[in-house]
């Protein structure tokens, strides 16, 4: 038997790294993509985008390994530039939605070359007339398997894939979908260029060894980057230099109050959503008097931004209302996307002077400062029920965001230490210690029932054969055992054989059901408990015992319960205990009780957004943030569609109220809204304000003095709008869910499919 990796293409050695940076003039780029550099500033290129340079023009796959701010993403355009050149259509995969818009933006400086850019994220799928016109799709990975999933014509020109952040292949949400997206594309157009953007990890090479490609990793930094960990008033660098930081204050106040004082910024790491609103608060009186009279108008302007990108209150957005003149913030989870923006924003304008955060805003979004303090490097695992320690990659990723480009001289990156043992633990086991290695998580059980689906009901595998060798072709498949591998994929298929997602017997063919399934995104598990739904569920069932159902999928992970809220669920199990369509410990879920019970929570917080009840009124009652609380309604908006479409197949007469249910969700609205809801800018709150005036549909509004819109509305400028829609023929037309706010967090890995994919599918 050859040894792994025998009859691969050997790759080339690496050029050498240029020790300076390279003047624009003595590259072979275009002179009108070199003047639009200059344009943006860019006048030289460093070492590393000097040494992908050349393997990128000529079409060879790239795998660059370089630190944060290091300029990667320039080398990726370069690529999809050279595509659209050759009439060839590029993919650009990113892990998270906010980073997909923050690179379509950056794309835009080459539309006057001709480059058509677009983006599909979360809800928002492009017609298929106009992703013909696009030359670079910008999209989450879940996207891009969507578009494998149904053969989408306008990757037969694919010319390049571009695979940022390609180091979160061992996240285990994300992860699988983006090597098995990395995989159907490589096996469907074997001539296809990828461009593999990655952190500094253990084995860079060897990923570059299973995209063949040419492999190109530095330790180059435009800013230079000073490591540090900070004990009782000092800072030892990794380079055994030593910083005094003078009193008073303890030590994040101490080390954000002097990093102000010299003109920088402070980015702040916490482990948890609580921590980074306390530090936030904590760090007001210490930041304030270091602003001047400008810098604290532009504060207070991003403040009163705040009040008016929604319709409705948030408490998240009265906390940042609170802390953003004084030029700090937080950003977290618990914030809706558009809160989130205006935070972001603010710090890049530098109106303000520090950001509390939690790690997640490290994986990819451009947000550098001067000074980055790392305050916890343990968290709460979830799978271990206990603190851990956080991966040295993702300590190396938020130390990484130090040093702003054209504005800082060195940044500097520091942990803080609890004493002298400690300190040593972090010199050793943080700063001097090697990241991790990228990782498969192909191997999960969740992940294959999907994957495995998916191929078979797309048509891209069709005997055993095929399977085994798409696998073997994946970065789990060259890493580690395959023996191992092919044993979890033969447990899968049983289990989507055993319960109707695919046909038995020799062939891989999938059913109806199994194709369904794959088309609506779900997970094989979740499909299955919708399916039961439907088939124990009454003429005329409740909308809670609806809502529970879907809270119960494994698609719509559940809240956690606060302390005292399990009697409380409990009281509600009893009440609603024989219409409940899914038990504890019932097969396939075989949910705990208290795993159930937290269920019951999810779908009591999805009942009281469905009554209008304010969203601030939510969030206190259940101990949930605006952001949590938009997550978990489009869930549950995608999977109560998904369930209308199972519905339409398999039990009919309950795809109607199926489908109320999920507008319901989708706007948080009553039944009375829901013509009102449709209208752009008309979310619940204004949609009740017209009903109270009066106008219970569009009819009605049809036939209304502009002037008592306005008065109903309060805003002349939203009556127009309305106006404006209302004598259009298209009126009618849905719109995307207005949750509690404008666009999206890190993305889960699922994806609904809009309700007008399905035209065919309505019921009469």
């Amino acid at each position: 038997m050859p040894a792994r990796g025998a009859g691969r293409t050997p790759r080339r050695r690496p050029p050498p790294e240029p020790a300076e940076s390279v003047p624009l003039e003595a590259t072979p780029l275009d002179p009108e993509v070199r003047r639009l550099l200059v344009e943006d500033g860019i006048t030289h290129l460093y070492p590393p985008q000097a040494s992908a340079l050349g393997p990128v023009l000529a079409g060879e796959s790239v795998v660059l390994a370089c630190p944060t701010a290091s300029g990667k993403s320039l080398v990726a355009y370069f690529a999809l530039l050279r595509a659209a050149r050759a009439h060839r259509t590029a993919l650009y995969l990113v892990p998270l939605r906010a980073l997909a818009s923050e690179k379509s933006e950056e794309l835009e400086k080459f539309a006057e070359l001709g480059l058509k850019v677009g983006i599909s994220i979360g809800d928002f799928d492009l017609p298929a007339d106009r992703l013909e016109k696009l030359d670079v799709l910008v999209a989450t990975s879940e996207k891009a398997d969507g578009l494998l999933r149904r053969r989408s014509p306008w990757l037969d020109r694919l010319g390049v894939v571009v695979a940022d952040e390609v180091h979160l292949m061992r996240d285990h949400d994300r992860g699988p979908t983006l090597e098995v997206s990395l995989t159907r594309l490589r096996r469907s157009y074997p001539d296809l260029q990828v461009v593999a953007l990655s952190a500094t990890v253990g084995n860079s090479e060897e990923l570059a060894d299973w995209l063949r490609a040419r492999h190109i990793a530095s330790d180059f930094r435009p800013v230079p980057l000073k490591l540090g960990v900070y004990l009782d008033g000092r800072i030892t660098f990794t380079d055994l230099s030593t910083r005094e930081i003078r009193p008073p204050g303890d030590p994040v106040p101490r080390l954000v109050r002097t990093v102000v004082e010299e003109g920088g910024q402070a980015l702040v790491f916490v482990s948890t959503r609580k921590a980074s609103e306390q530090v936030a608060r904590s760090l007001t009186g210490t930041v304030s008097p270091l602003l001047g009279d400008v810098e604290r108008a532009r504060a207070r302007a991003a403040a009163q931004e705040l009040s008016v990108i929604s319709e409705e209150d948030t408490e998240g957005a009265r906390r940042l209302s609170a802390l953003l003149p004084y030029g700090v913030a937080f950003h977290n989870a618990s914030l809706t996307n558009s809160e989130r923006r205006v935070v972001e924003r603010a710090f890049r304008d530098r109106a303000l002077k520090v950001l509390v955060a939690t790690p997640t805003l490290a994986a990819g979004i451009n947000l550098p400062a001067r000074r980055v303090i790392v305050r916890d490097t343990t968290r709460y695992d979830d799978r271990l029920g206990m603190q851990a320690p956080i991966p040295a990659l993702e300590v190396h990723q938020m130390l990484g965001r130090a040093g702003r480009p054209r504005f800082d001289p060195v940044g500097e990156a520091l942990l803080l230490a609890r004493g002298p043992e400690d300190e040593e633990k972090l010199l050793d086991g943080y700063l001097a210690a090697p990241p991790e290695p990228i990782v498969s998580r192909l191997a999960a059980e969740p992940a294959l029932r999907m994957h495995v689906l998916a191929l078979v009901a797309s048509g891209a595998v069709a005997t055993d054969a095929d399977l085994e060798g798409f696998f073997a072709a994946t970065f789990y498949g060259h890493t580690l055992p395959l023996p191992d591998l092919h044993a979890h994929v033969a447990k899968v298929r049983r289990f989507l054989e055993e319960y109707g997602f695919l046909e038995t017997g020799p062939a891989l063919r999938a059913t109806r059901f199994g194709e369904l399934t794959s088309q609506l995104y779900l997970d094989p598990l979740s499909a299955l408990v919708l399916r039961n739904v439907l088939e124990r569920a009454p003429i005329g069932v409740a909308e809670f015992p609806l809502l529970a159902a879907v809270a119960s999928t494994p698609d719509l992970p559940p809240l956690f319960l606060r302390r005292g809220e399990e009697s409380d669920m409990r009281e509600r199990f009893t009440s609603e205990a024989e219409e409940l369509l899914v038990k504890p410990e019932e097969p396939p879920l075989d949910l705990d009780v208290d795993a159930f019970f937290a269920t019951l929570k999810t779908a009591s917080v999805l009942e009281a957004w469905v009554a209008e009840t304010p969203i601030v009124e939510i969030t206190e009652r259940f101990g949930i943030g605006a952001g949590d609380l938009r997550t978990k309604v489009e869930d549950a908006d995608w999977l109560l569609f998904a369930a209308g479409r199972l519905a339409v197949t398999f039990q009919r007469r309950l795809a109607r109220a199926i489908d109320d249910l999920a507008l319901r969700v989708r706007y948080g609205a009553k039944e009375e809204l829901l013509d009102l809801v449709r209208l752009r800018g008309i979310g619940r709150v204004r949609a009740r304000q017209l009903y109270r005036a009066g106008y219970a549909d569009r009819e009605s509004l049809r036939a209304a003095p502009k002037e008592r819109i306005e008065r109903a509305l309060g805003s002349p400028r939203l009556a127009e709008m309305v106006i404006a829609q209302l004598s259009r023929r298209d009126a009618t037309t849905p719109r995307a869910t207005p949750v509690p706010a404008a666009a999206p967090v890190p993305e889960r890995g699922r994806v609904r499919r809009r309700l007008e994919e399905y035209h065919t599918d309505t019921v009469p």
